[in-house]
């Protein structure tokens, strides 16, 4: 954030960032630079009147930061809001993702449908993207949330299988998995469903319930795809776990085996539960879907009947209490979205304005960090009020962000 400050009360350390008149004229070289003199103190006092300071460019120095804080609570103080800060490096990182991953869509798919035994060359193209994927998430496990919010929404074999892989390779990096086991959950996520493609198409795109019957069917699926995967001896085992007991619960009424408790790897439960989150933020034939929280918050009511108690308060602190892509209602009206959390600091992520007090639309969008405005004594005007439904307030998330992304 830039903040207007009158020169009487510069200090070293601190980043100016724009004068109160044009850089042309004045002795500074560089249009921003850090206070580091007494010289340059002096300057600035003789040519100016105020400035504006950064404070995320500015020392990090406790008194320094404090100083620039506390300045915000006074009249003179004006906010300007920061471009999305390290946008460019996720919006590359994005990019070469969704090359891959379209790519791995069609060639699953295309491996899931074949009566072929020979299905060697398309399982080897999709166990090759993830460990692209392993490389490209592994310096930032939050951009496979991104890749999640970002993908194109349909419930089609592939494209939960791409969604699924993404999320359980971001959540096992973040887990501090090594990258041999960050493999196999990514591999088993990406070949969990190919045996729904032995189910016929009237069952799997029913809108409605499912009768006895038309559910044995669908339970049969985890068997198809393991079996598909047997005669491939090059798979590690744990892959073919995943593949057959993604739907088998700690309480034994998963499916096919019915196994329970300990029975069931750690490795196999995280994949379930980021099967089960992607289904549930997705449009199905049978319902809508959720937003993030409501996903996350259905996952934790079905808590340790299902699934690993410490696993699942690990995916929630992963996922946030405020979702990355939540919309967001701030205290003066202003809708937003949040694009950024720190893990240690959840309740003041860094959210992308859309729209202002007077639901006219933000443009060109900015971002302001809620940590600042916490830290600022500005939380009445601008802290967070609650996450909203997208579709209550007619806003595309999803379209912002792609623009914002430059993906679209």
């Amino acid at each position: 954030m830039k903040i207007q400050y009158r020169v009487e009360q510069l200090e070293k350390g601190m980043y100016v960032a724009e004068l109160d008149r044009p850089w042309v004229g004045t002795p500074f070289m560089f249009q921003g630079f850090i206070i580091e003199s007494d010289d340059e103190l002096a300057q600035l006092k003789q040519l100016c009147k105020h400035v504006f300071v950064d404070d995320l460019k500015s020392s990090t120095d406790l008194k320094t930061q404090n100083k620039l804080h506390s300045a915000v609570r006074g009249s003179t103080i004006t906010i300007e809001f920061q471009e999305w800060k390290g946008l460019e490096k996720l919006r590359e990182t994005i990019k070469t993702i969704k090359r891959q991953s379209e790519d791995a869509v069609v060639r699953l798919t295309q491996f899931a449908e074949s009566d072929s035994s020979d299905h060697r060359e398309h399982l080897h193209d999709t166990r090759e993207v993830v460990t692209h994927l392993i490389n490209d998430i592994a310096a930032d496990p939050k951009t496979s949330q991104w890749m999640r919010i970002l993908s194109e929404q349909d419930a089609t074999m592939g494209r939960h299988a791409m969604n699924t892989t993404t999320l359980a390779v971001g959540f096992a990096g973040a887990l501090g998995w090594d990258t041999a086991l960050q493999a196999v959950v990514g591999e088993g996520a990406m070949l969990h469903d190919i045996g729904m493609a032995k189910i016929p198409k009237q069952i799997r795109d029913k809108p409605g319930a499912l009768s006895r019957n038309e559910f044995k069917l669908i339970k049969l699926h985890p068997g198809y795809a393991a079996a598909k995967l047997e005669s491939n001896t090059g798979l590690d085992p744990r892959i073919l776990e995943i593949v057959r007991h993604h739907h088998e619960r700690l309480d034994g009424s998963g499916y096919p085996d019915g196994l329970q408790g300990d029975m069931i790897p750690e490795y196999v439960q995280l994949v379930s539960i980021c099967d089960v989150y992607d289904s549930y933020i997705t449009d199905q034939c049978y319902r809508g879907k959720l937003t993030s929280s409501a996903a996350v918050a259905r996952i934790t009511k079905r808590g340790t009947r299902h699934f690993n108690k410490d696993l699942i308060e690990q995916f929630i602190r992963w996922i946030g209490i405020y979702p990355l892509g939540s919309l967001v209602y701030l205290r003066n009206n202003s809708l937003a979205i949040i694009v950024a959390s720190d893990e240690t600091k959840r309740l003041n992520p860094t959210v992308l304005l859309v729209r202002d007090a007077d639901g006219k639309a933000v443009l060109p969008r900015r971002t302001l960090n809620l940590e600042f405005i916490e830290s600022a004594g500005l939380s009445a005007q601008w802290g967070l009020r609650g996450i909203v439904d997208p579709g209550t307030v007619k806003v595309d998330v999803r379209q912002i962000l792609l623009q914002e992304l430059q993906l679209r």
